[in-house]
């Protein structure tokens, strides 16, 4: 197995963003924020002090900058065509120590591997601290963030969400929301995360394919040896196998499923899975269906050319008008409204 101590000093060491930040940390008790970071990626570190980021001028050209990119993401989330070369399915960077990334969804499947310390993991109302060995599956809608802890040590690999398809990994769980697995001390699955990183930063033929190879082995590898760690990052409710096992169904079934349908597969009273489900799951069963539903809407209005109609018959929408005020409710936008918006970024 190759050794990889020089990648791991070279990925230790701090990158001018993360020194800004620990600069800022160090005096002000707080990482650079979001809009200093952004501001920095364009104006560049050894143009800046912490002092001159927050000159007024500065500040409010930070403010601008986070409007347009709350602006151009907020609705549709990290798009491939920005986060992704065009050339690759595969992509690996180390999440930023001392720097503020805010909660986010993405157009693309996301793993994240905690390689040294630990990582503060944020997924709606839920906090989970990470630690060394995790790796983490995030699927493409779900909002959510990650903190590297102090000094620690943490790669995420960007998966195009049409590529992850293909991948066909047998028995990978549903991924409803995001699933974490504990892999300990395992040499294997950090070497092929370095690979993966090396073969990156490499001009060599065969890279490409190469990337998406390791990625495939690593994901199919941590499922052979920790899928008895597996646990969803949603709430702590969740956690109940059951529970999970039924979202599982409802997601797999959510065009058509009723409670009375799920009652039946469970083998529980109507009334009270529907108290069962308000109390653990944190929100009803109806809710949750059309939560599903409009996801599925988000995904074909990004991916097809469809009309309102058909995409409403196919997520399982009788009445358009009601699709398209419960879209608005939950994406701010109509679906016309949200498709160009796909159309004018892509």
């Amino acid at each position: 197995m190759a050794s990889y101590h020089h990648l791991i000093r070279a990925l230790s060491r701090l990158d001018p963003y993360e020194k800004a930040g620990l600069d800022s940390f160090r005096q002000t008790g707080t990482m650079l924020r979001h809009g200093q970071y952004l501001y920095l990626t364009m104006h560049g570190t050894d143009r800046h002090t912490l002092e001159t980021i927050n000159d007024p001028p500065a500040l409010r050209e930070q403010g601008q900058i986070v409007a347009s990119f709350h602006e151009r993401y907020g609705t549709t989330g990290l798009t491939e065509a920005d986060f992704l070369p065009p050339d690759r399915n595969v992509a690996i960077e180390k999440l930023l120590r001392y720097v503020e990334i805010p909660a986010h969804s993405h157009e693309f499947i996301e793993c994240a591997y905690v390689l040294r310390g630990s990582c503060m993991h944020r997924v709606g109302e839920n906090e989970v601290l990470q630690q060394e060995g995790s790796f983490i599956l995030i699927p493409v809608p779900t909002r959510h963030q990650l903190i590297a802890v102090g000094d620690s040590l943490c790669l995420t690999v960007k998966i195009r969400l049409s590529h992850f398809v293909k991948m066909s990994i047998p028995h990978l769980p549903a991924m409803i929301y995001p699933i974490s697995f504990q892999c300990g001390e395992d040499p294997a699955a950090e070497s092929m995360l370095l690979f993966l990183y090396e073969q990156q930063h490499l001009d060599l033929p065969y890279r490409n394919e190469l990337m998406e190879s390791t990625a495939t082995s690593l994901i199919t590898y941590i499922l052979q040896r920790y899928l008895h760690t597996m646990q969803p990052l949603y709430s702590i409710a969740l956690r109940d196998q059951r529970m999970l096992d039924m979202i599982n169904y409802m997601y797999n079934h959510y065009r058509t499923v009723t409670l009375h349908d799920l009652a039946a597969e469970f083998h529980y009273n109507e009334s009270y899975l529907s108290r069962m489900f308000q109390e653990q799951a944190g929100r009803s069963f109806s809710e949750t269906v059309k939560d599903f539903k409009l996801r599925k809407a988000a995904e074909l209005l990004k991916t097809k050319h469809w009309k309102l109609d058909h995409i409403c018959e196919e997520i399982g929408y009788k009445d358009t008008r009601q699709f398209i005020r419960s879209f608005k409710e939950m994406y701010g936008i109509t679906p016309d409204k949200f498709r160009k918006r796909v159309q004018i970024e892509s």
